[in-house]
């Protein structure tokens, strides 16, 4: 869970992936790829929703940094 969670911190990250070393997208073998692609939707959705909550809640903006259209 912590791998898939990182996945949303890193959708919200100017900075590359610290494991495969792509920017906004991953290797298909990333840990954190994979670690993702194991949760369902619903599992999806509360990770994305509970990181950026706290994000916005430490004060980042996210509307500089995220990659995902709305």
């Amino acid at each position: 869970m912590m791998l898939a969670k990182l996945y949303v911190v890193l959708e919200l990250s100017p900075d590359p992936c610290p494991v495969c070393r792509k920017t906004l997208t991953h290797d298909s073998e990333c840990p954190i790829t994979l670690a993702w692609s194991l949760l369902d939707a619903e599992q999806q959705n509360t990770a994305r929703t509970t990181i950026r909550t706290l994000a916005l809640s430490i004060g980042v903006d996210e509307s500089l940094t995220d990659p995902l259209t709305h």
